[in-house]
């Protein structure tokens, strides 16, 4: 009973020395039905520190699913604990938002974790990330490209959520279920060599520890450490940043003078960006032209950065409907994917003109329904109101203006039998102004 004392003291005491699961905190047990959370649950349950079991169904593996969530199940009666599971229809969610399988099912475990957690007035999530989990996350964050933050491998906190077994081995693990003969369900998937962490834990690994046959110890032993560095680190970095990320809307503006003269500007850059998914590589391009004509992109999944004159931008990526619109004579209201519309139609004689560029004034007889709203595209042109019938190509009168480069996208027009009523916000075009004889007149605005 060695190994059983020794797992169970070592538990008690990193939860006590990292000030995770105790006594007098009830945790919401996150458990899958395998060898590692079945460990969790026995470890919480002699430690003496209350506790509730949920399980997720993914309905991904059929019958071996099933037969997960009916282990988990039988814990209620084993350990006179609440059990809570819910069944997710994944697939359709992976549809749906278009996302990988262990994204989507990330997504919704951990949202209905929080969701249970709120609801029964638990006081912490806990989840069986165990020291071999840590290890083969820093392996994957430097295979992939990491800052010193992936070092530190999976945080033994974050908010609600803790990881109490983050100090112990697979091995440990393993010893502690044999000896307390706990059953469990291994998932499959775990053997398949398709996925980047097995093949780590199954080809890598293995393979390293032929060289370091104490890789956890060695391992464990500087994972303290390089959270510490991560501190020290991120306190010098966020040193500079203020004044160097403007905030205006969604989007992110950084200064290109004061980028220049900023320290170390590589690796705050890096800092702030790789989490939107931009590399030390691409970091590195956008320094390099720092001086260059503007238009320049660099792209993620997640966001683009585009170089204006004095700025880059950073604007998060989202779906944007681009589809054209049609505004009958009887609409009161459009909705657009970034924008909305509000129309109505006055007599002459009792409009009140504004100077609002979110406000067209356009005379109604001029204008043939239905009228067309859609984006800005290269070619269009219009005559901009007070520069005399003087024909401009949209692309001139943006840059004219100053216009950004990634607010140009988001602009849109109304057009009539194929010609530019109004490029919304800025500017109407001459040929459809209210004048002397104008007897009605629609009013546009953009919100």
């Amino acid at each position: 009973m060695n190994k059983q004392k020794d797992l169970l003291q070592k538990f008690t005491e990193f939860n006590h020395d990292k000030h995770l699961a105790n006594r007098k905190k009830k945790c919401l047990l996150t458990v899958s039905g395998g060898m590692d959370s079945m460990v969790m649950c026995d470890l919480f349950f002699r430690a003496g520190f209350p506790f509730a079991i949920a399980h997720c169904n993914f309905n991904l593996r059929g019958k071996e699913s099933d037969g997960d969530e009916q282990l988990v199940k039988s814990l209620t009666k084993k350990y006179k604990v609440e059990v809570f599971t819910k069944s997710f229809a994944t697939k359709e969610y992976v549809e749906q938002k278009n996302i990988s399988i262990q994204l989507a099912a990330r997504e919704l475990r951990y949202a209905w974790f929080e969701e249970l957690r709120k609801e029964k007035q638990l006081d912490l999530i806990a989840t069986a990330h165990h020291l071999n989990d840590n290890i083969e996350t820093i392996i994957y964050n430097l295979i992939k490209g990491t800052g010193i933050r992936g070092l530190r491998g999976i945080p033994v906190r974050h908010e609600h959520i803790i990881r109490p077994l983050l100090f112990a081995s697979r091995e440990e693990i393993a010893g502690y279920q044999k000896e307390n003969a706990l059953a469990f369900r291994e998932d499959s998937s775990n053997a398949d060599d398709k996925y980047t962490r097995n093949k780590i834990r199954h080809l890598l690994i293995p393979f390293m520890k032929e060289i370091n046959p104490s890789l956890e110890k060695t391992f464990g032993d500087k994972i303290d450490l390089f959270t510490e560095l991560e501190a020290l680190y991120e306190k010098q970095v966020n040193k500079p940043v203020k004044g160097l990320f403007l905030q205006r809307k969604e989007d992110i503006y950084i200064p290109i003078a004061k980028l220049k003269k900023t320290k170390n500007a590589a690796t705050i850059l890096f800092e702030y960006l790789k989490d939107l998914g931009f590399n030390a590589e691409q970091v590195d391009d956008m320094l390099a032209n720092l001086d260059s004509i503007p238009g320049k992109q660099f792209l993620t999944d997640k966001a683009r950065i585009i170089k204006d004159r004095r700025f880059f931008i950073l604007t998060q990526l989202s779906q944007k409907d681009f589809t054209t619109q049609l505004i009958q004579k009887d609409d009161t209201e459009i909705q657009l994917s970034n924008a909305h519309l509000k129309l109505s139609v006055v007599k002459r004689e009792d409009l009140k003109i504004s100077a609002d560029k979110n406000l067209a004034f356009i005379d109604l007889a001029k204008l043939e329904f239905p009228l067309i709203v859609r984006h800005w595209k290269q070619g269009d042109y219009f005559y901009p109101f007070g520069m005399k019938m003087k024909k401009k190509k949209l692309k001139k009168f943006f840059t004219d203006q100053k216009v950004a480069l990634n607010e140009k996208e988001t602009i849109w027009v109304i057009e009539s039998n194929q010609k530019i009523v109004w490029v919304a916000g800025h500017r109407m075009d001459e040929r459809f102004k209210v004048g002397e004889n104008t007897g009605e007149v629609l009013r546009v605005q953009l919100k």
